[in-house]
C-alpha cells in the first residue's frame, strides 16, 4: 500500500535530481571546453537539449575527450 507509493516516488525524486544534475553538469562542460569551436559546442547543446538523458551520457562517454582535429595544439 501506501509504503511502496512513498518508496516510488522517492525512486522517481532522485532520478529527476540525477538528471537534472547531469544535464546541468554536461551543458557546463560543454561550453567550458577547450576541445570544441562555437559549432562544435553548438550541435553538442542541441543534442542534449533535444536528448537530455541520451545526450549528457554521449558527451561524457563519447564527446568530451574526442580526439578531433583543430589548429589548437
Amino acid at each position: 500500500g501506501t509504503n511502496f507509493a512513498l518508496i516510488g516516488i522517492i525512486v522517481w525524486v532522485i532520478v529527476v535530481i540525477a538528471q537534472a544534475v547531469l544535464f546541468i553538469a554536461s551543458l557546463i562542460t560543454i561550453l567550458g571546453s577547450k576541445r570544441y569551436t562555437g559549432g562544435g559546442k553548438f550541435l553538442w547543446v542541441l543534442l542534449v537539449f533535444f536528448m537530455p538523458f541520451l545526450g549528457a551520457i554521449g558527451w561524457f562517454l563519447l564527446g568530451r575527450n574526442a580526439q578531433i582535429r583543430t589548429d589548437v595544439p
